[in-house]
């Protein structure tokens, strides 16, 4: 399990320790830096899951290009960043990059991995396949890349999907939902028959999960050759893919573009964390579209498969006090901007008031009367 997470000079985020638990819900304004902590993990530890020959190209394909260091370092100053994060045993793994200050020096990084004072050390962009197989051993092991990050949207979780892959999967945004829900269907191991007692438990009136062939139409590129010239067209054809629906109490089978925001929603992550559960899951908007009772439930349901599932850790955020109040008060992290020092987190149980106050008041409660101020007094 993961007991910190370590940001210096990435965004907003300019010297900043996240304590973590099993389950970790951070609050705070919108613009302080929420979703970008999500977003350092997750560059991080997908570079624990590249394949060993393919890592450091992988880990190039974070920094370079479309994203470059120089679009993730702290402005206007910052030159260098770092990631990291701390296994239990006080193994930590992190990420050291450089922008290109001038050209043509170009963007470089390092990877450290190990206890403090012990560390190994990878360059990015070796060359050297068998260094590479080393330092790796470790961090996979400690299964650092079993990692997904989800920003679900209703509209993609209920769109048809045909999937190539023997086993599919749950995109970011919610893509595939309909042929993970396909395949669980003909696997039949009980993992179907679960995600429906867990929907049910939190959206009231919901029964089965069914899915059903559906034409899917794909847009693929076709290289057409003319006089020893290849040329590209684009080519549309119909493939047989998959579509959901589901069983309502007294209303029968609706298909999955009839369903609420917050059914699918609530659907697509279930179905994350009960197949093939990674050991960390990112959630953006944890309580996005779900009634206040919904989110109380969809919170009791999190910490069943918590309980049920010793390895998973959940991070997420959230702007809702109603979601809060169904948590303990140390899972509940505030934050706040600090001025040119950037953005500072504490956990609700640092206010100096929490154990005075949580004797009478929950969670969200609390937060929603001393709010983030708080957060940044004392902060160097």
């Amino acid at each position: 399990m993961l007991t910190e997470a370590q940001f210096k000079n990435f965004k907003l985020l300019r010297d900043v320790r996240l304590p973590l638990g099993r389950l970790n819900v951070l609050v705070g304004p919108n613009a302080v830096g929420k979703t970008t902590v999500l977003e350092g993990m997750h560059y991080l530890l997908q570079l624990a899951a590249a394949k060993p020959e393919s890592a450091i190209i992988h880990s190039g394909g974070l920094f370079l290009g479309e994203v470059a260091v120089d679009d993730l370092v702290a402005k206007p100053d910052a030159t260098e960043l770092e990631l990291g994060a701390v296994l239990e045993d006080g193994r930590r793994f992190r990420l050291l990059a450089r922008a290109a200050t001038k050209e043509p020096q170009p963007e470089w990084g390092d990877l450290w991995f190990g206890k403090e004072g012990q560390e190994t050390k990878l360059p990015l962009f070796c060359d050297d396949h068998a260094k590479e197989q080393s330092f790796f051993k470790g961090p996979r092991e400690a299964e650092l890349g079993s990692v997904v990050r989800l920003k679900l949207h209703a509209e993609t979780l209920a769109a048809e999907h045909y999937s190539e892959e023997e086993i599919p999967g749950v995109g970011y945004d919610g893509e595939g939902l309909a042929s993970v829900l396909q395949y669980l269907q003909g696997l039949r191991d009980g993992t179907l028959d679960a995600i429906e007692r867990d929907l049910a438990t939190i959206v009231p009136g919901a029964r089965r999960i069914r899915a059903l062939p559906a034409r899917v139409r794909r847009r693929e590129k076709q290289r057409i050759s003319v006089d020893g010239q290849d040329f590209w067209a684009d080519r549309s054809r119909d493939v047989t893919g998959a579509r959901f629906e589901v069983e309502w109490e007294g209303l029968g089978w609706m298909p999955a573009d009839q369903l609420s925001e917050g059914t699918l929603l609530a659907l697509g992550l279930i179905t994350v964390v009960r197949f093939d559960a990674p050991r960390l899951v990112l959630l953006d908007d944890l309580d996005k579209a779900l009634h206040p009772v919904a989110q109380r439930k969809l919170v009791a349901h999190l910490r069943g498969v918590l309980d049920a599932t010793p390895h998973l850790q959940i991070v997420a955020t959230s702007h809702s006090p109603f979601l809060l109040d169904e948590l303990r008060v140390q899972e509940v992290i505030v934050m706040s901007r600090a001025g040119a020092r950037g953005s500072a987190l504490r956990r609700l149980d640092e206010h100096p008031t929490s154990q005075k106050r949580g004797a009478y008041l929950r969670p969200g409660e609390l937060w929603s009367l001393v709010g983030e101020g708080w957060v940044s007094e004392g902060v160097g």
